[in-house]
């Protein structure tokens, strides 16, 4: 046949070097995208040929009525109509479908054709029977939805694109009304597509978003010949342009002519190699069918069963007994109804849906049997528990122990440690589950319980874990709380105190408490047996919050080392060696108590300035003599040289420093630039307390040279007249006043009445009344040997004593230097004073007191007021 193309052989070979002559033999190459493929089919020998030859001027091979119904085309053809230029238009004639010659067993040609045409055409002609319209196999519905549904599963067509126009040409029309024809097939294509699977990307899409349906009835060729082909000449001209209902689509999106011989091969090569094309015969397909049923009438039949029933629902709830063997005499019932009523179907098929029946059943069955895994499990674990519940509390009742389902120790044994006791609960519970698992087993089922076993050990030693963690974080918090309490109390008084080794003590205190928290999970964790990196990890976190909180107590006192470096001075300045409050008498040494207490409130600071603890021993002294500079009674270059002259050359000065030498940053409390700054503040507020200090003995030294008031003179003066006369007449009476009055001068001086009163008055009498006898006993004797020597030698004691108030004058005068030589003129105003006394005792008869040397004092301050006012800044 000339012009004609076998496309498809039919054995299914694609003749692709033919296809390509064919192509630029017509020159389809130069059309570009101005043609169109239109091919047809339907049932076999119903005018397929006969139709295109007709509508489009090809020579295809027509049935011959005379000779038979037969196959008259084989494969796939393909030919250019002489009666349609524009566009060009080529015609695809296809094998007709349900053909005796092929058979029931050989039905996948038609398919793979039928889908070629599909990928292919631009115009699908669909030859049908109008009387076939409204059947199921007569309308060939069972091949449009396998073409529908594997179209969308190779091909991926894009919705609302390129749609292809599925003509529907009913053949042999009848009496019924094309639109009633129209109307049911819809709706046949609407539920077809509705049944059809489609891929997860066109679940929500429509049959009309991927073809576009047209309609075309046509009366019967043999009977109104003349009619049939004056009909197919107004048909053809729908395949021009040029009609208002024109089948012919434009679109950018169409393969140009030059690429039509590239898509027609791939798309064979695609729907050759898809599976799903190969379906069975009509016995396989009736087969398959009634197989089915049978497996849902069997699966139906099972859902009802009572006795399945029942055994689901009490699986879902509790633990059955012999669930394994009731579960696989259910199934075998079940698959032995479908095996006797198959039996006589094909082999193959019935063999295919009774793997799927006993798939389906055993995926029916093996909730339960997850389920009753499940309460296995459960009540394995929850034994474990009852098992190792007292064991763990510490609970020593024989009745708990007995509830442990016999995994206990014998009464008259001794009780086992937690390991132990726990290895022991965690063998049987295993030995349990196993026992356990031989009853859920369904023999006609291999369900893999190695996972389940493998659940069940982990789920057991976790819970064994989490109570050995547990007993372990206990233990801890308790070991914890008692370091807590060991170090919170002993820590803050000694920091309260801040005793000169401080730092030791708080060593020794760390040493006691961790002992005493070794000994809490010593006996905590009996039985446990911990590992070594345990006991390792729970001894380093324990030594971590020990120094944690030895650290928070230390930080706490260095963020308030100002206000102890204040109470340390005050304690240092305001009491004395017994801890009785100082008086600050005429003859108390200021200047030396607060020397004395700037050194202690320096070593507050020094020993508040890092962390001691497990730091070298050189680096505490270097910050001792550093931070003791600062307490030097010198200038600030002075005391920078000094305290470096304390050290080597590598010392640093404390003046200027921004950090501690060689010291780690986590150990460094105080900065020097802190330590300077809380020293300034420390200084100016000490300054303060020293000056009221030296007011208060400033007024006692004036309260005690204090003459009587006037009226008192005048008034003693009037009444006494008579007595002084009387005394003056006679002057053994003078003199033995004068004797008395210089003797209680001088008990008072030495009892030290003032500074004592002003301890209170109770304390005041009770100090005085103690020393009062000895006082009077002393003086009394004192008294007596200077009487005796100014007796033998006058001149000579008194000559001394103008000298030694000479000394005492002059050493006042010079007190205009520094505040060293301010210390020093009172310490030798203090020796002089001792002097004196000595003198005193030795010579007798002359009584100098300190009282004396201050008014020398207070007159030598009034002749230089600079000096006096330097030396006040000294004290």
């Amino acid at each position: 046949m000339g012009g004609i193309l076998q496309v498809v052989t039919g054995d299914g070979q694609l003749n692709a070097d033919q296809i390509k002559a064919f192509i630029d033999g017509h020159k389809l190459a130069e059309t570009g995208v101005d043609y169109q493929v239109v091919a047809i089919t339907g049932p076999q020998s119903s005018g397929k040929s006969t139709l295109m030859n007709i509508l489009f001027g090809t020579k295809f091979e027509e049935m011959d009525a005379l000779s038979g119904r037969n196959q008259t085309t084989k494969g796939i053809w393909l030919a250019k109509s002489d009666k349609i230029d524009h566009p060009a238009t080529l015609v695809m004639d296809l094998e007709g479908s349900d053909g005796r010659e092929r058979g029931e067993d050989d039905t996948s040609f038609e398919r793979q054709s039928a889908l070629f045409a599909l990928a292919v055409a631009d115009v699908l002609l669909v030859n049908m029977w109008a009387k076939d319209i409204g059947r199921e196999t007569g309308a060939g519905k069972p091949l449009l939805k396998t073409i529908f549904q594997v179209n969308l599963k190779l091909f991926e067509p894009a919705p609302n694109k390129q749609r292809t126009v599925l003509l529907f040409v009913f053949r042999d029309r009848t009496k019924t009304p094309l639109s009633r024809l129209q109307q049911t097939w819809a709706e046949d294509l609407t539920r077809m597509w509705a049944s059809i699977a489609k891929p997860p990307q066109y679940e929500d899409s429509l049959f009309t978003d991927f073809f576009e349906v047209q309609y075309a009835a046509l009366p019967n060729f043999e009977d109104r010949e003349e009619e049939f082909r004056a009909e197919s000449v107004l048909l053809r001209r729908r395949f021009t342009m040029e009609e208002e209902d024109s089948l012919v689509r434009v679109s950018n999106d169409k393969l140009p002519g030059h690429a039509l011989e590239l898509h027609i091969e791939k798309c064979w090569e695609v729907i050759k190699e898809q599976k799903d094309l190969n379906l069975p015969a009509h016995k396989v397909m009736v087969a398959n069918i009634r197989c089915a049923q049978i497996m849902e009438d069997q699966l139906a039949a099972l859902a009802e069963d009572q006795a399945w029933l029942q055994l689901s629902a009490t699986a879902l709830a509790q633990l059955v007994p012999a669930f394994g063997a009731t579960a696989a005499a259910l199934i075998s019932s079940c698959i032995a109804g479908y095996d006797e009523e198959a039996r006589y179907f094909e082999a193959g098929v019935r063999q295919a849906k009774r793997e799927e029946l006993v798939a389906r059943v055993l995926a029916l069955f093996k909730v339960a049997h997850d389920a009753q895994l499940r309460h296995l499990q459960a009540k394995v674990l929850h034994g474990v528990k009852v098992a190792l519940e007292p064991t763990h509390t510490g609970s020593s009742s024989s009745a708990a122990m007995s509830s442990s389902s016999s995994m206990g120790p014998a009464n008259d044994a001794p009780a086992p440690g937690f390991s132990a006791h726990a290895a022991e609960s965690r063998r049987k519970a295993l030995q349990q589950f196993a026992h356990g698992l031989q009853d859920l087993f369904v023999a006609v089922a291999d369900w893999d319980t190695q996972a389940a076993q493998h659940e069940m050990v982990q789920s057991i030693d976790a819970y064994i874990e989490g109570l050995k963690q547990a007993k372990v974080a206990e233990v801890q918090r308790l070991a914890e709380r008692c370091l807590a309490d060991a170090l919170a109390g002993p820590a803050i008084s000694l920091l309260d105190h801040a005793p000169a080794d401080l730092w030791p003590r708080l060593g020794k205190l760390l040493a006691s408490a961790a002992a005493k928290a070794e000994q809490v999970v010593s006996e905590g964790l009996v039985g446990y047996d911990l590992s070594e990196e345990e006991q390792y990890a729970l001894a380093t976190q324990l030594d971590s919050f020990a120094n944690g909180k030895l650290e928070g107590h230390v930080q706490e006192a260095a963020h308030t080392a100002l206000s102890r470096m204040k109470d340390k001075f005050t304690e240092v300045f305001s009491r004395d060696e017994k801890g009785m409050p100082r008086a600050w008498g005429p003859r108390a040494n200021i200047p030396a108590v607060t020397q004395r207490a700037r050194l202690a409130s320096a070593k507050v600071l020094a020993q508040l300035a890092i962390l001691r603890i497990g730091a070298p021993q050189e680096l505490g002294e270097a910050v001792d003599r550093a931070v003791l500079g600062l307490a030097a009674d010198k200038g600030p270059e002075e005391a920078s040289s000094s305290a470096a002259e304390i050290g080597d050359a590598a010392e640093f000065d404390i003046m200027s420093a921004s950090e501690w030498p060689q010291a780690p940053a986590a150990s460094v409390l105080l900065t020097p630039s802190q330590c300077r700054t809380l020293w300034r503040q420390f200084a100016s507020d000490a300054n303060y307390t020293v000056q009221q200090a030296m007011a208060t003995q400033d007024a006692n030294r004036a309260a005690s040279n204090r003459m009587p008031p006037l009226w008192a003179i005048l008034a003693i003066a009037f009444l006494g007249f008579n007595e002084l006369l009387a005394v003056l007449y006679n002057p053994l009476w003078l003199i033995l006043f004068g004797i008395l009055f210089m003797f209680g001068r001088t008990v008072y001086l030495e009892l030290d009445i003032d500074a004592e009163m002003q301890r209170g008055l109770l304390p005041g009498f009770i100090s005085l009344s103690g020393k009062f006898v000895p006082t009077i006993q002393a003086v009394t004797q004192r008294t007596v040997e200077a009487a005796r020597q100014f007796i033998n030698n006058p001149q000579a004691l008194a000559h001394q004593v103008q000298h030694q108030m000479s000394e005492a004058v002059a050493a006042v005068a010079h007190a205009n230097g520094d505040a060293a030589d301010a210390v020093d003129a009172e310490s030798s105003t203090r020796q002089s004073e001792a002097s004196l006394r000595r003198r005193r005792d030795d010579n007798g008869g002359v009584e100098m007191t300190s009282s004396h040397l201050e008014k020398h004092a207070d007159a030598a301050s009034l002749a230089n007021p600079t000096a006096s006012s330097e030396r006040r800044k000294t004290k």
